[in-house]
């Protein structure tokens, strides 16, 4: 008996572990006013997007590359290589050059065939299966990415 009821116990952790990234896909998230797109390599290098319903809360993106963790609101960050164009530390948007460019990049991220994330020393590719349908047009009702500008 103890068996059955410990097995059981594992199974019900395993079903209600937490949402991760979609290995090899986009897959997206809700929790708490927050929609997370997230995506991962199978091999720990991952990039989730982070965009909150409250008012000023612009997106927020983290990835890891390489075992290392990077934010978007660091100074440092991190890049985005969408078909060959890079794109530097595109998810910091709190400023006004930084937000007028966000609309054209996040257009090229839906749209991207080669998805890659790079930081100072190492670049990992990404999936781009299910982007579009995943990660929603800026002016859709139903997302709430927005730049700070």
């Amino acid at each position: 008996m103890k068996q059955k009821l410990l097995l059981a116990f594992f199974l019900g952790c395993s079903i209600t572990s937490t949402v991760s990234a979609g290995t090899y896909e986009w897959t997206s998230d809700w929790a708490q006013g927050v929609s997370e797109y997230l995506v991962d390599d199978g091999n720990g290098n991952e990039l989730n997007i982070s965009c909150s319903n409250e008012e000023g809360h612009p997106v927020t993106a983290f990835a890891t590359i390489g075992g290392k963790q990077f934010s978007s609101d660091d100074e440092v960050g991190f890049d985005v290589i969408i078909d060959g164009v890079g794109y530097s530390n595109p998810f910091f948007t709190d400023c006004h050059a930084c937000g007028n460019a966000f609309p054209a990049f996040w257009k090229a991220l839906r749209n991207a065939n080669h998805l890659q994330i790079s930081d100072e020393h190492k670049t990992v590719n990404l999936s781009s299966k299910n982007l579009a349908n995943v990660v929603l047009p800026l002016d859709s009702s139903e997302n709430s990415c927005k730049s700070a500008w």
